[in-house]
C-alpha cells in the first residue's frame, strides 16, 4: 500500500467512516435520551455531529443520517442531496438554540471548561454553526443552488452572526495529547509538507511560510521551504525525512475554522450573485487575505500588490527527481475589469487564496479541489493509481486526485442492500466516482 499514489489499504480508506461512526454516536444517542431530544445540549449534539459527519459525507458520499437509531446503524442510506439538507438544518437549528439560550441567560456557559474550543462560550458555536452552513452551501452550490443560495443568506443574516474575526475563530485544544500533524511529522515520521502548497506559497513570497513550515534539511536546500509531491511511489520512507514539516509544536492548537475563510467564502457568494453581505466581491477577497495575514502576524501590504501571475515550480531533488512548472495561475491583486462571475480569473484568486489561508484543513482542501478544479496540481504525471488502476493527471480534468472512497467492507456484510442501492445511485462504489457535487 502507498499513500502517495492513493494506494492505502481498505483498512486505512475506512477509517474516515468507522471512525466518527463509532465516536460520536455512541455519545449521541445517551445525550438524546438523557434530553428527551430537546434543549440546547441536545442542540449542541446535533451540531457536533453535522459538522464530523460532513467530513463523512465528503469522503463517500451517500451515507446513513436522519435513520440513525440507537441500537441500528444499519438503516438506508440519505440521498447526497438529503445528507447535505439534513446538516444544514441542523447546523440552523444549532445556530438558534445556543444563541437564544446564550442571550436568555446573559451569556451562562453551562460546558465551561470542558469545551476546548470556546471555554462554554454559545455565541461562539453559534458562530460557528453559522459559518459552517456558509460552507456547506458553497460546497453544493453547484449541484443545487437553490438550497445552498437559501442556506448561504439565512446564514449571514442570522442573529447570531459568522466567524469575522480572529478573536472568533475556532482553534482545538488538544489537551493531554500532541498536535497529531506534530507527532505525525516529527515523533513518527510519517508525514511531510505537500509540495502543492509549499511551491504556490513560495512563488507569491507568502510571508506566511515560516508559521506553516519549517524549513527542508535536504542537502543544499537547508535555506528553502521544500514540498514533496504526491504521485511517486519510488522512495524509501528515511529518504523523504528532509522535506519540510509542519511548523507546530506538541501544544499547538488545530484550526477548525478561521474568519479568512467566511471572507472567502462570502466573496464566492457575490461572484454567484448571492445576497451574503453588504461589500462586493473584491472587498471580501481582500478581507480573507487581510484576516489570514492578521491571524499569523505577518503584513498583507506587499502581497495584496502582488499583479502579475508567477509561475509555480518544483524544483528536481535528490530523492524526487522531476520538476514541474503550472503557468495557470493568477495575481494576488483583483481584476477590476472582470465581471463579477464564477467563470473568470477572480474566482480563481478567491479559491487560491482561500486553500491556503485553509491550512492545514486537508480534509477540506481536498473537498474544494475537487469541487472546483483548483488550484492547478503539481502530482507527479502518470503515477497516480487508484488500486492498481492508473488514471490520467491531466490538470483540468480533475482525475490526478482521487475523487472518493470505497465503502467499509462491513456495510456489505451488514448492511448489503442499502449500501448496495446507495453505491448504485453514484455509479459505483469505486475510487474513480465523483460526488455528485463534484460533477457540477
Amino acid at each position: 500500500t502507498n499513500f502517495s499514489t492513493f494506494n492505502q489499504s481498505d483498512a486505512w480508506n475506512a477509517t474516515p467512516w468507522n471512525t466518527p461512526f463509532e465516536k460520536i454516536y455512541g455519545n449521541f444517542f445517551q445525550i438524546q435520551e438523557a434530553t428527551n431530544s430537546t434543549g440546547h445540549y441536545y442542540a449542541f449534539a446535533c451540531m457536533i455531529r453535522a459538522i464530523t459527519m460532513l467530513r463523512v459525507a465528503d469522503c463517500y458520499g451517500p451515507m446513513p443520517y436522519s435513520q440513525v437509531k440507537k441500537g441500528n446503524f444499519y438503516v438506508s442510506y440519505d440521498t447526497q442531496e438529503q445528507v447535505y439538507t439534513s446538516i444544514l438544518s441542523d447546523l440552523a437549528n444549532a445556530a438558534d438554540v445556543l444563541y437564544n439560550y446564550y442571550v436568555e441567560t446573559n451569556g451562562n456557559a453551562p460546558l465551561g471548561a470542558n469545551d476546548p474550543v470556546f471555554d462554554g462560550n454559545y455565541s461562539g458555536w453559534a458562530k460557528l454553526a453559522n459559518s459552517m452552513r456558509l460552507r456547506v452551501a458553497m460546497r453544493i452550490s453547484g449541484t443545487w443552488p437553490g438550497i445552498a443560495q437559501e442556506a448561504a443568506e439565512a446564514a449571514v443574516t442570522h442573529k447570531a452572526g459568522l466567524i469575522e474575526s480572529n478573536s472568533d475563530n475556532a482553534m482545538l485544544s488538544c489537551g493531554t495529547q500532541s498536535n497529531p500533524y506534530q507527532l505525525a511529522a516529527v515523533s513518527w515520521g510519517d508525514l511531510r509538507v505537500n509540495a502543492n502548497i509549499v511551491d504556490y506559497m513560495n512563488a507569491y513570497g507568502d510571508p506566511r511560510m515560516p508559521k506553516f513550515f519549517n524549513k527542508s534539511t535536504l542537502a543544499g536546500k537547508t535555506d528553502k521551504y521544500v514540498g514533496m509531491r504526491t504521485g511517486d511511489a519510488d522512495f524509501k520512507k528515511a529518504d523523504a525525512a528532509g522535506f519540510s514539516i509542519p511548523a507546530y509544536t506538541a501544544t499547538s492548537k488545530l484550526m477548525v475554522f478561521c474568519a479568512a475563510e467566511t471572507a472567502f467564502l462570502r466573496a464566492e457568494g457575490k461572484l454567484r450573485g448571492w445576497n451574503v453581505g453588504s461589500k462586493t466581491a473584491k472587498a471580501y477577497y481582500e478581507d480573507g487575505i487581510n484576516l489570514s495575514m492578521e491571524q499569523y502576524q505577518v503584513s498583507a501590504t506587499e502581497y495584496l500588490k502582488i499583479d502579475e501571475a508567477p509561475v509555480v515550480s518544483h524544483e528536481s531533488d535528490a530523492v524526487q527527481n522531476a520538476t514541474a512548472t503550472i503557468t495557470n495561475t493568477v495575481s494576488v491583486m483583483w481584476d477590476d475589469s472582470e465581471a463579477d462571475n464564477v467563470n473568470g480569473k477572480n474566482f480563481q484568486r478567491v479559491i487560491t487564496q482561500k486553500w491556503i489561508a485553509n491550512y492545514p484543513l486537508g480534509l477540506e482542501a481536498w473537498a474544494e479541489y475537487r469541487r472546483t478544479l483548483l488550484p492547478k496540481s503539481l502530482v507527479k504525471p502518470g503515477q497516480v493509481t487508484y488500486n492498481g488502476v492508473v488514471f490520467a493527471t491531466a490538470n483540468d480534468s480533475g482525475n490526478d486526485i482521487i475523487p472518493r472512497l470505497k465503502y467499509d467492507s462491513n456495510e456489505y456484510t451488514l448492511n448489503k442492500e442499502n449500501v448496495t442501492a446507495a453505491a448504485t445511485s453514484i455509479g459505483g462504489d469505486a475510487y474513480n466516482t465523483k460526488l455528485w457535487w463534484a460533477k457540477k
